[in-house]
C-alpha cells in the first residue's frame, strides 16, 4: 500500500496538503422543490454523485440518498427536500487533508463541500481521496461494511503504521481510528437488529475511556456500555450486547479486565442514574473509576437522546465530595524524577505522560462545567474559563500530542515503553518540558484544593 506523499515525494507532505487542492469542479445546486426523479436525471447528465440542495440551512442529495430512497419504495416524484440530508456538513477548503479525512470518517460521509468565506466553492468525494492515495482511511471505512471481522485489527495496525511513518499527526490518527471503530460498532448493531428485530425501546450504545475521547489508536481493551429508555426488555438488550461485544472480540478488541463492557454495563436509564449517584457518593476506588469512565462517554449507536442525561451527569459530578476525589485522582500519576535532566531508563508514554494529562483535563472539564470529551478540547476550555493559564494549557496540549505519538511508536514495536536513547535530542527535551508542565499543573491543583 502507498503512503501519504505529495507529488514531489516528500514523506508526510500529503497529510498537510489543503483538501481544496483535490477539488476538481464546482458543486451543482438544485431547488428543494425539484423531484427526486429530476434530481437523479440531472446528476446522471452532469456525471456527478451529488447535488447541493437550496434551503435554510442548505442540504445535500447523494447517490447513497437516492439508493436508500428507492430501496424504501418512496415516490420518485416527491420533492428533493424530503430525500436530501440536512444540514450540510462542510469544511474550509484550506483544511489539511488528513483533518478533512478524519472529519468524513467520524461522520460517515462520502461527500465534503468546501467553503471559502462561508460560501461553498468546491466539493471532494470519497473517490477523489482514494484516487489520491489508496491507503487513505476512507478506503478502509468503505471496506468495514464487508470486511471479515478477523482482518480488522491487522488492517488498522497497517493503516496506523503507514500514516505515522508518513509524518501524519498522531492525534489525527487517533480521530481516524475512532471513526473507523465507530463504523464497525454501527455495522455490528445493524446486524444485531436485523437478527433480533427492532429494539423494543430506544437505546444508546456507548464507548468509554480513550475511545470515548477519540484518543485510541491501536485496538486496546473494550470499554463500552448499553443504556435503554425503559425497563422490562433485558433479554433483548442482553442478546444485542452479546452480539456486538462478540463481534468486537472477533475483530481484535480484547475483553476489558475490569468488566467495562456492554455485556455487564447494561441497564435502563433509571437504574443507571441510581448507580451513578451511588458511585459519586462512595469513596471506594472502584466506584470512582466507574463514575470517571462515564464522564468520557460517547454515543455511537442507537436513537436514545442522551443530551439531558449528559448534562445531569456533569452537574452531579460537580458536587463537592466527588470533585474532591476527582482532584486527588488527577494527582495520582506524577511525572517520574528527572535528576539533572535525565529521563528514566524506561519511558512509558501512557503511564508517565498521557495518564496525568488526561486526568488533569478531565478534572478541569468537570470543574468548569465543560461538556468536551477530547483532552485537547478540555484543556482549551479550562484555559478559556480561567482555570488553567493559557501557557500551561498549551504546554500540556503539546505534551499530550508528543506522548501520544511516542505511545504509538512503542506499541507498533510491540512494547509499552521506550528507551530514552531511542528518542532524538529534541524529543528528549520536549519530554522534559512536558513533565515540567504536568508538575506545575498538579502543584497548582494541590494548592487550590489543599491536597497533599
Amino acid at each position: 500500500m502507498r503512503t501519504l506523499r505529495s507529488e514531489e515525494g516528500a514523506p508526510g507532505a500529503g497529510a498537510s496538503l489543503p483538501v481544496g487542492a483535490l477539488a476538481t469542479r464546482a458543486p451543482l445546486w438544485a431547488p428543494g422543490s425539484l423531484s427526486v426523479r429530476e434530481a437523479a436525471a440531472r446528476m446522471q447528465a452532469h456525471g456527478v454523485s451529488s447535488l447541493l440542495v437550496e434551503g435554510d440551512p442548505p442540504g445535500i442529495f447523494t447517490d447513497r440518498d437516492l439508493r436508500r430512497w428507492v430501496a424504501e419504495g418512496r415516490p420518485l416524484e416527491a420533492p428533493l427536500a424530503e430525500a436530501a440530508s440536512f444540514p450540510l456538513l462542510a469544511l474550509p477548503q484550506t483544511t489539511p487533508l488528513l483533518e478533512a479525512v478524519a472529519f468524513m470518517v467520524e461522520r460517515g460521509i462520502h461527500h465534503l463541500p468546501l467553503l471559502e468565506g462561508g460560501r461553498v466553492v468546491g466539493m471532494v468525494t470519497h473517490t477523489d481521496l482514494v484516487r489520491r492515495e489508496a491507503q487513505l482511511p476512507l478506503l478502509l471505512l468503505r471496506r468495514v461494511e464487508g470486511l471479515a471481522l478477523e482482518g480488522y485489527a491487522r488492517e488498522v495496525a497497517g493503516l496506523v503504521q503507514t500514516l505515522l511513518e508518513a509524518g501524519a499527526g498522531a492525534l489525527e490518527i487517533g480521530r481516524l481510528v475512532a471513526g473507523l471503530n465507530d463504523a464497525l460498532v454501527r455495522r455490528l448493531l445493524s446486524e444485531a437488529e436485523k437478527a433480533l428485530g427492532p429494539p423494543p425501546t430506544p437505546y444508546a450504545f456507548l464507548v468509554l475511556g480513550s475511545e470515548g475521547r477519540r484518543e485510541q489508536a491501536l485496538l486496546t481493551d473494550q470499554d463500552n456500555a448499553l443504556l435503554y429508555a425503559e425497563s422490562g426488555h433485558e433479554p433483548y438488550f442482553q442478546a444485542l450486547a452479546e452480539r456486538v461485544v462478540g463481534g468486537l472480540l472477533a475483530a481484535g478488541f480484547p475483553p476489558c479486565p475490569g468488566g467495562y463492557m456492554a455485556t455487564r454495563l447494561r441497564m435502563d436509564l433509571e437504574a443507571f442514574l441510581k448507580a451513578f449517584w451511588g458511585w459519586t457518593e462512595a469513596p471506594e476506588p472502584e466506584a470512582l473509576l466507574k463514575a470517571q469512565a462515564f464522564l468520557d462517554l460517547r454515543q455511537v449507536g442507537g436513537k436514545l437522546d442522551l443530551r439531558p442525561l449528559e448534562a445531569e451527569l456533569l452537574a452531579r459530578a460537580q458536587r463537592g465530595v466527588f470533585l474532591h476525589h476527582l482532584a486527588r485522582s488527577a494527582l495520582a500519576f506524577p511525572p517520574p524524577p528527572t535528576p539533572f535532566g535525565r529521563l528514566p531508563p524506561s519511558l512509558e508514554p501512557k503511564r508517565h505522560g498521557l495518564f496525568p494529562i488526561v486526568l488533569l483535563a478531565r478534572f478541569y472539564a468537570v470543574y468548569t462545567g465543560s461538556p468536551e470529551r477530547h483532552t485537547l478540547d478540555r484543556l482549551r476550555a479550562a484555559s478559556r474559563a480561567g482555570a488553567l493559564s493559557e501557557e500551561t494549557a498549551e504546554l500540556l496540549g503539546e505534551g499530550f500530542g508528543l506522548f501520544f505519538r511516542l505511545r504509538l511508536r512503542a506499541e507498533l514495536g510491540g512494547q509499552g515503553a521506550l528507551s530514552p536513547k531511542a528518542l532524538s535530542p529534541l524529543e528528549r527535551w520536549r519530554v522534559l518540558e512536558a513533565f515540567r508542565a504536568v508538575r506545575t499543573a498538579q502543584g497548582h491543583l494541590r494548592l487550590r484544593f489543599g491536597l497533599r
